[in-house]
């Protein structure tokens, strides 16, 4: 990924990523709710506080979101989900993942890590739960 703007090139996914978190500003409030199967399976919550957007994901069923295992690696995965929280701390956007109501990890200006600070090196993502986002990891994960 090219993070330096002056060049012609620019990821693709860097575009999406400012894309997304641009628009989720102009949204003020509300709520989404999504079942699957006759269950409800994730419910978004959209607040806007003081000019601050904060957006709760949470996973419901987190069973019904599994995806397969990819040849990222975990630093891979560490490196872009830190860019993508720099990317919503600058914009005043914070979200928050939660795994059946349990906080797991909050990306972005309202994360405030502590000891996440030492596995991360960002001040922009924060593990509110190793317990649910180890329980996460596992209910994406497919066998």
């Amino acid at each position: 990924m090219i993070l330096d703007r002056n060049y012609l090139h620019i990821d693709k996914q860097d575009q999406v990523a400012d894309w997304f978190v641009k628009s989720m500003k102009a949204v003020q409030t509300g709520s989404i709710k999504l079942k699957l199967e006759g269950e409800l399976a994730l419910k978004i919550d959209i607040i806007n506080h003081e000019n601050k957007n904060k957006i709760k994901v949470d996973l419901l069923q987190p069973t019904f979101f599994r995806t397969s295992d990819d040849e990222t690696g975990l630093f891979d995965k560490l490196r872009s989900a830190k860019e993508f929280a720099k990317k919503l701390t600058d914009n005043e956007v914070t979200i928050s993942f939660l795994r059946r109501g349990g906080e797991a990890i909050t990306l972005g200006s309202d994360a405030k890590p502590t000891l996440s600070k030492i596995i991360s090196r960002s001040d922009d993502l924060q593990i509110d739960s190793i317990t649910e986002t180890t329980h996460l990891k596992r209910d994406l994960k497919t066998d």
